[in-house]
């Protein structure tokens, strides 16, 4: 009966079941999604997905308003079917963190056994560690969650280690492998870091012994080429038959559309500054508050623990390499460690030079407690046969580390009878409804009619001056446009910026009334009819 029940504890099926009924009860617990990116494209660009609005809309979720919308879409869906049943969304959206805590679990698996006391439980606080960081936590059940597009790629990453371990990748399984992983990245580009990552790791065995090793790093290049386009071709190609850019604005230095400046269109607040920043930028973070990498003040150390953690792996693998003049086998533990330590380097240090958004590391955080547990044996000088040690040592630095995080805690809305309200004067059929400062509306638009126009004509894509034909286009729109005028702003958080839009446009105010809506956009927002006024 003992032995019966030791069985099933260790099984991953159970532990799934622990792990989805834990990220589900502290979903329920949470209010509703009300970030930013929600309010600003992620609601839109899933309606726009099913109601074509090419066209007819122009901007109304700022420069995001082009981004892939496949993921969107599936929100949508999510938010429009159950609006009613907010929990129920929550505990929805926290299916992907207990698939993400299996995978975890399974990679823990190959560095727990043998050498740790209770491997399953040991990979089990890998996982809960790794997915209680400051990125993966704080966006639990919501849509600025990075986890759920890059949960494909860490399936990958778990299956082609598993299958390494046995020596069973080929050119068809790094094909299968790269095509998961490339997944991810159609969902959302900043899951590209990872995937280079992974391809190095793929491609470095080449080196270490394993000869078909770059033929299987063309195959899962292949299938990551063959996955993206199949995900991304449609919308790559509509972006570029609109915009003459097919990720527009994005890298327009590159395709130089007309409609906005020939700029990158990235955002460079968080890159370090200097040489030395770069080189220590984990620990800006790791043990004091900062808003270095994130709009919100956090504190979390899984990143620097993880580069420390690989930085060891890498090392030890080198010097054993260089002691008996010959790598580590294949499949062994040393060198599953040492592929999983490249990939997060490469990862990591290409976020650092495209991004530095925090949030965009939520793989790689995921990722730490399991870099610990890869490295643990080495700092100990092959402590696998130290389990005691090694256990406690483990659990104490889990335990030290997940003390001192601080959660950027994103805005949520007030637990209520629906996770999005929105109520909107009667708005004419031929309306245009003009969104008059960088506040986030586009998450109004299903709630007007089908027929109305929205149009945003001062945000970070667009404004009244701006380089390109785009103003000129929205300025065209305004004048030609026979129906009602409506303009949304919020004078509080942007004074003085509708003041400025509805001048160049040569608009006024009639009356006004607040916006109502359980959103962030309801608490100093208001919609006012607007007429037109003489030209000077």
């Amino acid at each position: 009966m003992k032995g019966s029940l030791h069985k099933a504890l260790d099984h991953p099926a159970a532990w799934w079941l622990c792990f989805a009924a834990g990220f589900a009860a502290f979903a329920a617990s949470l209010s509703s999604d009300g970030t930013y990116d929600l309010e600003n494209y992620h609601f839109y660009n899933g309606f726009a997905a099913f109601h074509d609005r090419t066209g007819l809309d122009i901007a109304p979720g700022e420069l995001q308003t082009t981004l892939f919308y496949g993921l969107d879409a599936v929100y949508y869906l999510i938010f429009r079917s159950l609006n009613d049943r907010p929990v129920l969304i929550n505990i929805l959206l926290s299916v992907p963190y207990s698939v993400a805590a299996l995978a975890i679990f399974l990679l823990a698996r190959l560095f727990a056994k043998p050498g740790f006391l209770w491997p399953a439980l040991i990979s089990a606080a890998a996982a809960v560690f790794g997915l209680t960081g400051a990125s993966n936590l704080a966006t639990l059940a919501t849509t600025e969650s990075e986890l759920v597009p890059g949960l494909a790629i860490l399936i990958a990453l778990a299956v082609w280690l598993t299958l390494e371990k046995v020596q069973r990748n080929t050119f068809w399984t790094a094909l299968g492998s790269g095509g998961l992983a490339g997944v991810s990245v159609g969902l959302k580009l900043t899951q590209a870091p990872l995937f280079i990552g992974m391809l190095v790791a793929v491609a470095i065995r080449s080196v270490i012994g394993k000869r078909s090793a770059l033929l299987e790093a063309i195959g899962f290049a292949a299938g990551g080429l063959i996955a993206f386009a199949a995900l991304d071709g449609a919308w790559l190609w509509g972006n570029f038959k609109n915009y003459g850019n097919p990720i527009f604005p994005y890298m327009n230095n590159v395709f130089h559309s007309d409609l906005v400046a020939p700029d990158a269109w990235t955002d460079r607040r968080f890159l370090p500054k200097t040489a030395a920043t770069a080189l220590f930028y984990p620990a800006h973070w790791a043990f004091s508050s900062s808003n270095e990498v994130s709009e919100l003040s956090m504190r979390d150390p899984r990143i620097l623990l993880g580069c420390i953690s690989a930085l060891v792996i890498v090392l030890g693998f080198a010097w054993r390499w260089l002691r008996n003049r010959t790598a580590p086998p294949i499949g062994s533990i040393e060198s599953l460690g040492f592929l999983l330590a490249v990939a997060f380097l490469v990862s990591y240090a290409l976020w650092e030079k495209v991004w530095s958004i925090y949030r965009y590391l939520a793989i790689q955080e995921a990722l730490s407690g399991v870099l610990v547990l890869a490295a643990l044996p080495i700092i100990l000088l092959g402590g696998r046969g130290k389990p005691w040690l090694m256990s406690g040592l483990f659990a104490l630095l889990m335990i030290s580390f997940m003390r001192m995080t601080e959660y950027p805690w994103w805005r949520r809305v007030p637990r209520g009878p629906q996770a999005i309200s929105v109520q909107l004067p009667p708005l004419e059929h031929d309306a245009m409804v003009l969104f008059l400062d960088p506040q986030p509306y586009s998450f109004l638009v299903p709630s007007m009619p089908i027929s109305a126009r929205a149009i945003g004509v001062n945000n970070n894509l667009v404004h009244p001056g701006s380089s390109g034909r785009l103003w000129d286009i929205i300025e065209a729109a305004v004048r030609d446009h026979k129906g009602a005028l409506w303009g949304i702003e919020d004078p509080i958080n942007s004074p003085g910026v509708a003041d400025s839009s509805l001048g160049s446009l040569r608009l006024g105010r009639d009356q006004c009334a607040p916006l109502t809506t359980n959103m962030e956009a309801g608490e100093h927002g208001k919609i006012c009819k607007l007429r037109r006024t003489p030209t000077p």
